[in-house]
């Protein structure tokens, strides 16, 4: 059960009961819509200002950061946890999967957004994208395109997960490596880059968890 959790919905003509029907959006665009309404509390909170820019921008890189460890926990719960349904809705992992890279993607143009609504104002130029950011931006198209369907015709099954995991990997290290600058650096007090460095190793124990589950069955039920 791979695709899409919904539709998008393309006829909006009444319904059988006299009522319009309701455009559905995949879950990654869902995913998408909450991560710009998300950095708009910081933009509500601060004003169209550059804290309240910055503070939009972290709020989202945040949300990602959520996003991203349901995206990777979702296929060790689904194979760890005997229960059907849960089965059912951890499978749909590819649209977590795109979520995390919409959510990102949207983090990373909060990042140019000050620049852009200023240039009619000032006339200026756009930053330039730094080192850091375009690795992140490259590593989100290549996750995205990992995780189609069709990324297995070109690089084989085998290669495809190898692809997404290592470009998974990246963002579990930065993750954790952010947690953790925060936490023994000189930054101000944050509960948030305690919490999201224990969400990275709970995930990376569960990924080991679920390697180690699967060769006890592996060495049970020989082929």
């Amino acid at each position: 059960m791979g695709g899409p959790l919904v539709a998008i919905e393309q006829n909006a003509a009444l319904s059988v009961e006299g009522r319009f029907g309701v455009p559905r959006l995949p879950g990654w665009a869902i995913i998408a819509v909450l991560a710009v309404l998300t950095g708009g509390f910081g933009l509500v909170a601060r004003g169209f200002t550059a804290d309240g820019w910055r503070a939009g921008s972290e709020l989202i890189w945040r949300f990602s950061c959520f996003v991203y460890f349901a995206a990777v926990i979702a296929g060790p719960l689904a194979r760890l946890i005997p229960w059907q349904r849960w089965r059912e809705v951890c499978e749909n992992r590819r649209q977590l999967v795109w979520g995390f890279c919409a959510s990102f993607t949207v983090y990373l143009a909060s990042l140019y957004a000050p620049d852009l609504f200023a240039l009619a104002d000032r006339g200026g130029s756009i930053t330039g994208i730094s080192g850091c950011e375009l690795v992140g931006a490259c590593l989100i198209m290549l996750i995205a395109g990992a995780g189609s369907h069709h990324a297995a015709l070109f690089l084989g099954e085998k290669m495809r997960g190898v692809v997404l995991g290592s470009g998974l990997f990246c963002f579990w290290l930065a993750y954790a490596f952010s947690g953790l600058a925060h936490i023994t650096g000189p930054h101000r007090p944050d509960a948030f880059y305690g919490f999201s460095l224990l969400l990275m190793i709970v995930a990376l124990l569960l990924r080991f968890a679920d390697h180690f589950v699967a060769k006890i069955l592996a060495d049970h039920n020989p082929a």
